[in-house]
């Protein structure tokens, strides 16, 4: 007979009790908005927006070929449909993600940033980020190809920035409650997925039929880029979480 996983004997209301005590720390709570406004909200909107511009807005078959010519038809065949006019294409939602990238270059990216503090490494992160997504805008003046490097630049800011943080909040807490301040960083999570949602949708709906879809990456890069003086001011006024013991 198996072995069954003891319950925590812990009631609904004990937990969201326990929450409460998390976010009844002003500094805490503040940092979770901010957290949710300028890190997660353009997190998800690239997510959102990324395979429907490449879609919608970038010349897919144009893309087709330049895989092909790197990489092989087998290669470029697994990554494209046949279009409605013969020709093979690019879909979105095959590049629009950093997953592939994540998987090859996570462990050398956390080793290369492993010895620097959690928060400047945070800030870089998100230049990173931020230089990807104007290179995605940029795809559609200067050269659809530019997407791979956007992408490529938003998974490495990824990759940075998305370890250390979740490092980053396990400080805040006693070491008894650092669970419960990590579960508590869902709070921020919810806060950008469900502003990103309508805001970004919204704006690239109005930017793509005033005919430059591309501005609406533009206006991400300086969302992005406002987060780390909007975090550097956080750390001088309210001063850096630091590791606690008890």
């Amino acid at each position: 007979m198996k072995n069954r996983r003891p319950a925590d004997g812990e009631s609904l209301g004990k937990k969201f009790r326990d929450i409460g005590v998390a976010l009844s720390d002003v500094k805490f709570s503040v940092f979770l908005v901010l957290l949710g406004l300028f890190f997660w909200l353009p997190f998800w909107a690239f997510f959102n927006l990324c395979a429907l511009y490449v879609d919608s807005n970038l010349d897919t078959a144009r893309l087709y070929q330049d895989v092909h010519g790197v990489c092989g038809q087998g290669f470029a065949d697994f990554f494209s449909q046949e279009g409605q006019d013969g020709r093979r294409r690019i879909l979105g939602e095959t590049i629009s993600h950093t997953g592939y990238i994540i998987m090859l270059l996570q462990l050398g990216v956390s080793r290369l940033f492993e010895r620097m503090r959690a928060m400047p490494s945070f800030m870089i992160g998100l230049v990173v980020a931020a230089a990807g997504l104007a290179v995605i805008g940029a795809a559609r003046v200067h050269g659809a190809t530019l997407v791979f490097l956007g992408i490529f630049f938003f998974a490495v800011g990824e990759m940075i920035t998305s370890p250390r943080i979740q490092e980053y909040i396990t400080w805040i807490a006693p070491k008894e409650k650092a669970g419960l301040y990590m579960g508590s960083n869902f709070l921020a999570v919810m806060i950008g997925g469900f502003t990103s949602g309508f805001i970004y949708t919204t704006l690239y709906g109005r930017f793509n039929t005033a005919g430059h879809p591309e501005w609406v990456w533009y206006v991400l890069t300086a969302h992005v880029a406002l987060a780390v003086p909007v975090f550097w001011g956080f750390v001088r006024v309210a001063g850096e979480f630091r590791e606690q013991s008890a």
